[in-house]
């Protein structure tokens, strides 16, 4: 399920005022809003019926038809459950814990599955697989996802490096070809050593893809694809538990969009390896 409300409210500090004002209505009057006429959520939100629609594909959404689809199922589902997604270590009991582990991460699929861009991600695809050689570079947990998309790669023949050493990829990248790829992983975007790594690329016009959360950000303003999932998290933010589960999960996707444009080869690489490992 789509959580309209948890878009919202992770991303209010992101938005202009207006898109702020309508977040803010929806988020405090969500019943209404799923029967309300657009121009009546326009008047109450003091914006306009086309704010409306941007607002609604701001957070991953066709318009404000879906949106009052996504948000109806929502509540209903809260309803119904009526389980907090927020963990409390303190009071929460083993299963408490179990099920809002298990149902953050799949409502963080569930929404990065809606507001992914399919046709980015085959465009990555095509250009990770013509790519001379894929720099992989990532921090913290992102680092764990990023050297996994390299072992990934490597299975089908791809030139793919991780590193989570700041100066070891500047120093990739100041030795980069014309056909070479700088691939960020990263959450926020906006981490210092993430931000000296994409300005190199751009001054040294290494393209740049990267994978981060949908908001705005230094890093993803200066990279020339972006993919980007939902900011999930409700508490601890320091452990990004289901971020990155989101990150693996479009990494693997991406593995197997490669696979496909690499044809009938890739399948043979990764039986050649298999044999070779397994004997």
């Amino acid at each position: 399920m789509f959580s309209v409300l948890s878009q919202i409210n992770k991303r209010l500090e992101h938005m202009t005022p207006v898109e702020r004002r309508i977040g803010k209505f929806v988020v405090d009057n969500p019943k209404k809003v799923i029967n309300m006429p657009v121009k009546e959520i326009a008047r109450n939100s003091e914006t306009s019926d086309a704010a409306i629609v941007r607002f609604s594909k701001r957070i991953g959404l066709a318009g404000i038809k879906e949106l009052k689809v996504e948000l109806a199922k929502e509540l209903h589902t809260l309803e119904k459950e009526n389980i907090s997604r927020v963990i409390d270590l303190e009071l929460d009991s083993h299963k408490d814990i179990f099920d809002k582990v298990f149902k953050n991460t799949i409502q963080a699929l569930h929404n990065t599955e809606k507001i992914v861009q399919r046709p980015r991600m085959a465009e990555v695809a095509k250009v990770l697989s013509k790519a001379s050689n894929t720099f992989i570079f990532g921090l913290g947990d992102s680092a764990n996802v990023g050297d996994e998309f390299a072992q990934k790669l490597h299975r089908i023949n791809v030139n793919a490096f991780f590193t989570s050493d700041k100066y070891l990829c500047m120093t990739r990248l100041s030795n980069a070809g014309e056909g070479d790829v700088l691939f960020l992983i990263t959450l926020s975007g906006k981490t210092k050593e993430v931000v000296e790594v994409v300005k190199l690329a751009e001054q040294l016009g290494v393209k740049t893809v990267i994978l981060t959360q949908n908001h705005a950000s230094i890093a993803k303003r200066k990279s020339d694809i972006a993919i980007e999932i939902t900011e999930e998290e409700t508490n601890i933010q320091y452990m990004n538990m289901t971020s990155r589960v989101a990150q693996l999960v479009i990494c693997d996707v991406l593995f197997f969009y490669v696979c496909k444009e690499l044809g009938s080869t890739a399948y043979d690489t990764i039986m050649k390896t298999y044999d070779v490992t397994h004997n």
